[in-house]
């Protein structure tokens, strides 16, 4: 990340409509068009999931025990694969491919490895980190702690630190305009397409 980059924290999680509207809808088209020159993306796969007990390693989540399962494969790519360049698109194909709601028994592994084959990341590096007791339950506490308390719904998204409507407003043109606001009006030529830069420099 540069000091022009915009970052985009986005707190989601497995098996939440929203959160797969907001990928299929917002950021996925956005990070295509604008890329990392543009968007510093950090993802966080908790959501409204809690920590019941660090002692017995236990959590729960909204959508039941399939839901805090999948967000464990989640945070395994972010660890294998910190570019969002490479995890997105699991991340994507997972949101196209489980179904929403409410689950209690974990998906099976083959979803995942389908998912992790379709976007070019090595499945044995996934399952050997969710597959780690010790390195999965870390990386539940890890997104935990990350995770704002004062979120009261998901997707919560935060550019640059504030607040994104994500039901309002178009991810894309918000990154350009606080792109353009931290370089003193220079918009980024990937956003030419996104915004009116004339209107911007008026």
């Amino acid at each position: 990340a540069t000091t022009t980059t915009v970052t985009v924290q986005a707190f989601t999680e497995s098996l939440c409509i929203d959160c797969k509207h907001f990928f299929d809808r917002q950021l996925l088209p956005a990070y295509q068009r604008l890329g990392s020159d543009v968007i510093d993306l950090q993802l966080a796969p908790f959501g409204k999931a809690k920590i019941i007990s660090s002692d017995d390693e236990t959590v729960t989540c909204q959508h039941g025990d399939a839901e805090c399962d999948a967000n464990s494969w989640e945070q395994c790519a972010l660890l294998a694969y910190p570019m969002p360049d490479k995890h997105l698109p699991f991340f994507g194909c997972l949101e196209g491919t489980l179904p929403m709601g409410h689950e209690d028994v974990p998906f099976d592994a083959v979803v995942f490895g389908k998912c992790a084959g379709e976007s070019g990341l090595e499945f044995d590096r996934l399952r050997d980190c969710h597959d780690n007791p010790e390195t999965s339950w870390a990386l539940q506490e890890k997104y935990a702690k990350l995770t704002p308390d004062d979120h009261d719904h998901v997707p919560w998204v935060l550019i640059d630190g504030w607040k994104f409507d994500e039901e309002k407003e178009d991810l894309a043109e918000e990154v350009c305009k606080a792109y353009s606001r931290k370089t003193g009006g220079l918009p980024h030529p990937n956003c030419a397409s996104v915004i009116d830069v004339a209107k911007l420099s008026s």
